[in-house]
C-alpha cells in the first residue's frame, strides 16, 4: 500500500500536460517543469517546447506539486489534484524583478567601463556586484522586490551611493553619475637625456604629509585624481627635486607643467 491507500499494482501513469505562458500570454520556451510529491520527492520532470507546451506524468491519483521556472522569470508552483483522467494546466511565469543602468561621467556623460558596482540590502548584506561592460552598462537579475542600496566606484572618481526601490515584475531603471575630483595634471620635462630617467611625482598636503605618489609615463604626463580642494604642492624629483605649489577648487582641472634641470 501507498500513502494515500491505493496499492502500487493499482497505481497508473496518468499524464498532466498544458502550456506556460508570461504575463502577456506569450509562450514561454525552455521553462523548467517539475513534478513532486507531498514530500517533496521528484515524480517527473520536463521542459517546455517551442509553444510553451509541456508534458509530464504522475505515478497515479493524489495531490502534487507542480514547479514552473524560467529565466528572466519569477518561478511558479501549483497543486495538481491527479483523479483517473489526464489533467490541463496553464501556468503564468510572471517577468522576474531586476535593476539595469548605465555608469557615466558627470561631467562629460562619457560611459564608464568596470566600475565596482555593489547592491546591498537594508541590513548592509551584499546581494551581488558586478562591473561594468564597455558602454558602462550593468544588470542585475531576477533581484527579489524591495529596497536596496546601489553603491558605484571606479578609478578617479568619486564613489557614489543611492537608494533605490525595485518593483515586483519589470525591472527598474537606475543610471548613476560619478563626479570626478579635483585633478591636478601635467607633464614633467627632461633635459634631452638619454636614457630618459624614472621621474617620479609625489603630492604633498599643506601639512606636508605625502597624499599621493605616481611615476611619469614615457612622455613625461602624471596626473592626480579625485582630490578635495584646497593648497598641494607637487615634487618631481629625477636628478633633482623641483617643488611647485598649486591650489585646487573643488572639481577643478589644474594643468601644472614642470622643467627639470
Amino acid at each position: 500500500m501507498t500513502e494515500d491507500g491505493i496499492p502500487r499494482q493499482n497505481r497508473r501513469a496518468i499524464g498532466i500536460s498544458g502550456c506556460v505562458r508570461d504575463s502577456e500570454g506569450v509562450p514561454v520556451t525552455g521553462a523548467a517543469l517539475t513534478l513532486v510529491d507531498s514530500s517533496g520527492r521528484q515524480i517527473s520532470r520536463s521542459a517546455t517546447g517551442s509553444g510553451g507546451s509541456f508534458e509530464l506524468a504522475a505515478p497515479g491519483r493524489g495531490s502534487y506539486v507542480l514547479i514552473a521556472s524560467a529565466p528572466a522569470h519569477q518561478p511558479e508552483a501549483v497543486t495538481v489534484t491527479v483523479a483517473d483522467s489526464q489533467v490541463r494546466l496553464e501556468i503564468t511565469l510572471r517577468g522576474a524583478s531586476g535593476l539595469r543602468g548605465v555608469i557615466r561621467a558627470a561631467d562629460t556623460g562619457v560611459p564608464i567601463m568596470d566600475a565596482a558596482i555593489t547592491l546591498t540590502d537594508m541590513r548592509g548584506e551584499v546581494v551581488d556586484s558586478r562591473l561594468s561592460g564597455q558602454s558602462g552598462e550593468y544588470t542585475f537579475a531576477a533581484i527579489a522586490p524591495g529596497t536596496y542600496t546601489l553603491a558605484v566606484n571606479a578609478p578617479n572618481y568619486r564613489p557614489s551611493a543611492l537608494t533605490v526601490t525595485i518593483g515586483e515584475s519589470s525591472p527598474t531603471t537606475q543610471d548613476v553619475e560619478l563626479a570626478d575630483g579635483a585633478v591636478i595634471h601635467g607633464s614633467v620635462r627632461l633635459p634631452d637625456t638619454q636614457p630618459r630617467p624614472a621621474i617620479t611625482v609625489t603630492l604633498l598636503d599643506e601639512a606636508g604629509q605625502v597624499v599621493r605618489t605616481a611615476l611619469a609615463d614615457e612622455t613625461g604626463r602624471y596626473a592626480f585624481h579625485d582630490l578635495d580642494p584646497g593648497s598641494y604642492t607637487v615634487v618631481a624629483t629625477s636628478y633633482a627635486p623641483s617643488r611647485r605649489p598649486i591650489r585646487i577648487g573643488d572639481g577643478e582641472r589644474t594643468r601644472l607643467d614642470i622643467q627639470l634641470v
